[in-house]
């Protein structure tokens, strides 16, 4: 059969996207499987790739996907979460004001969750310093609501290799229930796992008729209020942002 058009492209943009979708850095090997290519042709790929940012190649001898692709997105992608961060704004501005909590809004890069557009008050200061790092996608609300979304499975969250296989089992089975409630219910909840204190609401929201889905995010200390009292508030504030996106992009 004829090489398909673009078939190094496309081979590139395969390798790409099993990175992305790994739970942890990959062996050359385990890229190869993945992907169904021979070790030497990968090699050359993944030297092509490592060498213009879009992988990284770890101490370890394993791949990840690089930092290039979600810098491309946050200045230029008409889908860019920094671009399309002038008309979601006031919808997280309004939301703030009826909520009085930590708002933002969360984005799944890989399997980490990146917030952008944070509104806070004075006495959630540390918490909205430490939502600026990325944090695994499984440790938070808006982690996991993204990947319920997106049809992730469980299984590939966890590093067997480093925890014990029962744990990691029942750990698994717990997610896949829970991602099961997510899309049953529109919401996620959940204390952070990564942040000490934090506890998290977050509805998803598609950006633009073809954009990718993100979560709008209501945060607060744990000990407080219920943040479930605000659930309403949040989805209309989803609701609202896809409707307006929906003429934008």
């Amino acid at each position: 059969m004829p090489t398909p058009l673009g078939g190094p492209l496309r081979k590139a943009l395969f390798v790409l996207e099993a990175l992305a979708e790994a739970s942890r850095p990959l062996t050359l090997s385990e890229l190869a499987r993945l992907v169904n290519l021979p070790k030497s042709t990968l090699h050359r790929l993944m030297q092509a790739l490592t060498d213009i940012g879009l992988a990284v190649r770890r101490e370890s001898k394993s791949y990840e996907l690089g930092t290039y692709l979600s810098r491309l997105a946050g200045t230029s992608g008409p889908a860019g979460v920094q671009r399309l961060s002038y008309p979601v704004t006031p919808f997280l501005l309004e939301l703030f004001q009826l909520t009085n909590r930590i708002v933002s809004l969360g984005t799944l890069s890989g399997t980490k969750v990146q917030h952008v557009g944070t509104l806070y008050g004075q006495e959630h200061v540390r918490l909205a310093m430490a939502l600026r790092q990325p944090v695994p996608a499984y440790s938070s609300a808006a982690g996991k609501l993204l990947l319920a979304m997106s049809q992730r499975n469980p299984a590939d969250l966890f590093d067997t290799a480093k925890a014990d296989l029962g744990m990691t089992r029942a750990r698994t089975d717990a997610m896949r229930r829970e991602f099961d409630r997510i899309r049953r219910t529109g919401l996620s909840y959940a204390r952070s796992e990564s942040i000490p204190d934090l506890v998290e609401l977050a509805a998803p929201v598609r950006l633009g008729k073809a954009g990718p889905v993100a979560a709008v995010v209501v945060g607060d200390t744990v000990n407080t209020r219920d943040l479930r009292s605000v659930a309403r508030a949040l989805l209309d504030t989803a609701d609202a942002i896809e409707k307006q996106l929906a003429d934008v992009c």
